[in-house]
């Protein structure tokens, strides 16, 4: 039986099935992005300044980046061309030529999906914030991972009706040390475990024994209910065990995993816990930007982070920066016979600068945004793989942040702020609909000859019904990139 209208147009639309029914498709991608596009400016406009966290502005966010987005744009333009190109030869039945350009598409969808991941990989692995208890806030680069905590372990108490112990990802690749099971249910205790493999196995044997303990034991238990037993002995299964170290060994424990620590134990979330000594609690981080949109402008000068930072010549600099701007600002609306909007003295234009530290601080006060400041008198550094992080990176002037002054510390992922988290999710979302375009089209490419030798108005109905999806995904990148790189 044949479909009709596969191809000629319905006489009551004008339109051929599968036009009609990507239309409708689209109708449902317009509301989706719509409601995320809505959520996007309702939460921006909804900003209070000085009591919300800051929105960011798009420029400082992405930086260089905005003209990889900019040439994304391009790229995605160029593709819709190339889709349009494509249908054409399709239409004048020239096979090799329609190849060409499709292969270009698809070239293009390439090199979207590779600036993008270039893009996610400087966000997500090499920019970092901290903001610290009085909401100060540091912008900048993480050094070796310090954001973990260094803990040298020497025994790790696990329970064994849960999942594998958490502790085990936090021990750095091939510096797995020797355990010895000391105290156990029984039957393990003495077994040495020489590999992270061998402790899983050796945790799911033992898993599976306590389970038919316990399923031992709670029939014993309801036997003893129904034999009239008054006082029937509880359900008792022990299910803790604990390893020992042959030498002590390094733990580098994600704090999202750790409920606790303190100097001699590290407590995890799933119960295991690590005993030892702390080697350092200190998060090694190099400053690019400070700033202080939260911090009200009479206790900027006092602020936690100078203390952090401990660079007389970088303070200066900041509030140098600051009253240049508070300058240009009066130039602007005092001639205008207006005062400064609050939301001028609490933004990001008076609260947010580059710091540099460890250069010669300049004579010239004037709008230099970029001046060196002196040289801070050196920190002492702390013992072990702490040490070696800071003098691996010294000529970046690293500073060591305690940990008991930071409120939040993360990468300019989702969990950043509400910004970052729309910006992901479009973005993310974007992108699936450039890969699941681009893989339609390579497959009208790739498998699309029989179709084009049995009927080629067929399939130029079917690139144009892509083309039209391809033309809806550079449309949405069109409203994205100024909204989200630009704003």
């Amino acid at each position: 039986m044949e479909i009709p209208h596969e191809v000629t147009p319905r006489r009551d639309t004008g339109l051929y099935n599968a036009k009609l029914g990507v239309w409708l498709f689209l109708a449902s991608e317009v509301m989706l992005f719509g409601g995320l596009f809505s959520a996007y400016i309702f939460l921006r406009v909804g900003i209070q300044d000085g009591v919300d966290n800051p929105w960011p502005w798009g420029l400082n966010v992405h930086k260089d980046f905005v003209w990889l987005g900019f040439i994304n744009t391009l790229v995605l333009i160029a593709s819709s061309v190339g889709v349009v190109f494509a249908w054409v030869a399709l239409k004048e039945r020239n096979w090799k030529l329609y190849q060409v350009y499709m292969y270009a598409v698809i070239g293009c969808a390439v090199i979207f999906m590779c600036l993008k991941g270039i893009e996610y990989n400087s966000k997500l692995n090499h920019h970092f914030g901290i903001k610290l208890k009085d909401n100060s806030v540091m912008e900048g680069e993480l050094v070796n991972k310090t954001d973990r905590i260094r803990f040298e372990g020497a025994t790790a108490s696990v329970s064994l009706q849960g999942a594998v112990p958490v502790f085990i990802k936090s021990i750095p690749k091939g510096e797995f040390p020797i355990f010895k099971v000391t105290e156990g249910p029984g039957s393990e205790e003495g077994v040495e475990i020489h590999s992270d493999s061998e402790l899983k196995a050796w945790f799911h044997k033992e898993r599976r024994a306590i389970s038919a303990k316990l399923t031992e034991e709670r029939k014993r238990y309801r036997a003893e209910l129904a034999s009239g037993v008054a006082n029937p002995t509880p359900v008792s299964v022990s299910s803790s065990a604990k390893l020992t170290s042959s030498e002590p060994f390094v733990l580098n424990a994600n704090p999202r995993k750790v409920v606790l620590h303190s100097d001699s134990v590290v407590n995890f979330k799933d119960g295991s816990k690590v005993e030892g000594k702390l080697i350092s609690d200190d998060v090694e981080f190099i400053v690019h930007e400070v700033d202080l949109q939260l911090v009200l402008p009479q206790k900027q000068r006092e602020s936690i982070v100078w203390d952090v930072i401990n660079d007389e010549g970088a303070k200066q600099q900041f509030f140098e920066q600051q009253d240049a701007e508070y300058r240009h600002l009066r130039e602007y609306y005092e001639p205008r016979g207006e005062v400064i909007p609050e939301k001028m003295l609490r933004g990001h234009i008076l609260n947010l600068h580059d710091v540099h530290l460890g250069g010669h601080h300049g004579d010239d006060h004037g709008d230099d945004h970029h001046d060196a400041v002196h040289k801070s008198e050196p920190k002492p550094s702390a013992e072990g793989a702490h040490e070696e992080a800071a003098h691996e990176h010294e000529d970046d002037h690293s500073i060591s942040v305690p940990r008991d002054q930071i409120k939040f510390m993360g990468n300019h992922g989702p969990r950043y702020g509400n910004y970052y988290a729309i910006y992901f999710t479009m973005t993310a979302l974007h992108g699936l609909h450039v890969i699941g375009g681009a893989l339609v089209l390579l497959f009208f490419t790739v498998f699309g000859k029989k179709l084009y030798l049995k009927n080629p108005e067929h399939l130029a109905n079917r690139i144009e019904v892509g083309g039209l999806f391809w033309h809806f995904v550079d449309l949405i990148w069109i409203f994205l990139f100024p909204l989200m790189y630009l704003l």
